[in-house]
């Protein structure tokens, strides 16, 4: 499956040619998700699952997926849900009283009905239904909990998408930037052919990488 649509223009004119037209700010998400069990999704069997569990809900549900990555324990997707996101957005300081800079924002929903909660939901059990099937284990709990976070801006959108990129490297699947490049659990070999090595390598020069590992308390059961 693919991801949402952005300029495929290779040559090297400016960094805005290898972006997307237009961010929705407050639609689109950085989720990570992990499994009970320690690298449950090692094996390549259950990793090409995933990806078409989520390739499939995806298009059912009219989400953009701009970039994923599946690894031998959690997974890491950055989506745009549509208005419907951004219409349940709302921003609140972290003791609930509203703020009025919007550089000083922070981002909250109400994640029980959104469309994001339905496609963790689908997407988790479609896939533990699955790995159930194939293992022979009815009714085993796979996926433990997720953590998503709300891109502010730009720069956040690609840094996180850089973050996604080189986690291939980060966990020791591969060896190199450039291997991470053409890990094939993730999109980062569609991102390889649409802006070749140089285009991805301007984009962790101008965005560089920070972790967004969660802790267990930022994590949603």
């Amino acid at each position: 499956f693919g991801v949402a649509n952005v300029s495929s223009r290779r040559r090297m004119v400016s960094s805005s040619s290898h972006r997307p037209f237009h961010l929705y700010i407050g639609r689109i998400y950085f989720i990570t998700g992990h499994v009970i069990h320690s690298d449950f999704l090692m094996d390549d069997v259950k990793k090409k699952i995933c990806q078409q569990v989520l390739g499939r809900v995806t298009r059912e549900l009219s989400i953009s997926l701009y970039a994923w990555v599946i690894l031998n324990n959690h997974y890491h997707l950055m989506c745009d849900f549509g208005e419907e996101g951004a219409s349940e957005l709302t921003f609140a300081t972290p003791n609930g009283k509203k703020m009025v800079r919007s550089d000083e924002r922070e981002f909250v929903t109400d994640r029980r009905n959104t469309r994001m909660a339905r496609f963790i939901r689908k997407f988790h059990s479609v896939t533990a239904m699955e790995f159930n099937r194939i293992d022979v284990a009815e009714g085993r709990k796979i996926w433990y909990q997720y953590w998503d976070y709300c891109i502010r801006n730009r720069p956040d959108f690609w840094r996180h998408f850089n973050y996604i990129a080189q986690n291939p490297l980060k966990h020791g699947l591969v060896r190199t930037l450039d291997a991470a490049y053409c890990y094939p659990h993730s999109s980062n070999p569609i991102w390889l052919k649409r802006f070749g090595v140089d285009g991805l390598s301007e984009s962790f020069e101008k965005y560089p990488v920070r972790d967004w590992t969660p802790s267990d308390g930022e994590c949603a059961e």
